[in-house]
């Protein structure tokens, strides 16, 4: 390693693990002592990461205020320091960090709001891929439909939460006062997709849901025809999976690739 380079890791390890032995190869300036320069860039490195977090969580910024937001991305800084020059990935422990410190784990509406904006945030972000379309369908044999595969479009994702997060991202979103937060007894399923390039989620009943995950695992749709009857009932159970078929594929949320 070269002295540069042994001068650049040191400055990378001050700024971002707040090691100051790079001291005793900095000169004071004519106007500011090298502590005082040092911590320029250990603020701006911060204050940077701030804004990082402040626009991928834009509306649990919103919820908390500027203060309150402000200390828990300092903490969050300080106990996942940025690994790589992309900051794109920073803010994904988040929601985690949230479930898991004892200040905020009380309080699991904000990891669930977390949670619902790092959904978007990899939503919009996911590779592009052909969609199925309801002309691929139409083409299909009536006797083919029970041993169809299909698979999830690569944009889809799923999460699970216990709140009314979504409510109050929504009301968040439109500059509304938020409902109060609250947390109930029975799971929220949620599922985010990507239509025409726009990053979006909604809520899906347990049945849907359950049709939903059998399906990404590789379930023909006559067994996930079968499933539902179990779930919701014999009466018109084809008929409820294929309802739920045709929102997902005039959604985009299924791929065309492995059909």
């Amino acid at each position: 390693m070269t002295q540069l380079e042994e001068l650049q890791e040191r400055l990378q390890r001050a700024i971002v693990e707040g090691d100051e032995a790079v001291l005793t190869q900095i000169c004071d300036s004519p106007r500011e002592k090298r502590d005082v320069l040092l911590g320029v860039y250990q603020n701006a490195y911060v204050h940077r990461l701030l804004d990082v977090l402040a626009t991928d969580f834009e509306q649990l910024h919103a919820l908390l205020g500027d203060e309150q937001f402000g200390e828990l991305a300092q903490h969050y800084i300080a106990a996942y320091p940025s690994q790589t020059p992309n900051v794109r990935w920073f803010g994904a422990r988040l929601p985690q960090y949230l479930s898991e410190t004892e200040k905020y784990k009380a309080t699991p509406v904000l990891s669930d709001l977390a949670a619902l904006e790092q959904l978007l945030n990899d939503v919009f972000d996911a590779q592009d891929a052909p969609a199925l379309t309801q002309d691929d369908l139409a083409r299909t044999p009536p006797q083919d439909w029970a041993s169809l595969i299909f698979s999830p479009h690569p944009v889809t994702r799923r999460l699970e939460m216990t709140t009314n997060a979504p409510d109050i991202w929504l009301a968040l979103k439109s500059e509304e006062t938020p409902p109060t937060p609250t947390r109930f007894s029975e799971t929220v399923q949620i599922i985010g997709y990507r239509p025409d390039f726009t990053a979006m989620f909604r809520p899906m009943q347990s049945e849907e849901a359950m049709m939903w995950d059998e399906l990404a695992r590789g379930v023909p749709f006559g067994e996930l025809c079968k499933l539902i009857s179990f779930c919701g009932g014999e009466d018109d159970a084809p008929m409820r999976a294929a309802g739920y078929l045709q929102s997902w594929v005039s959604s985009g949320m299924l791929a065309v690739s492995q059909y």
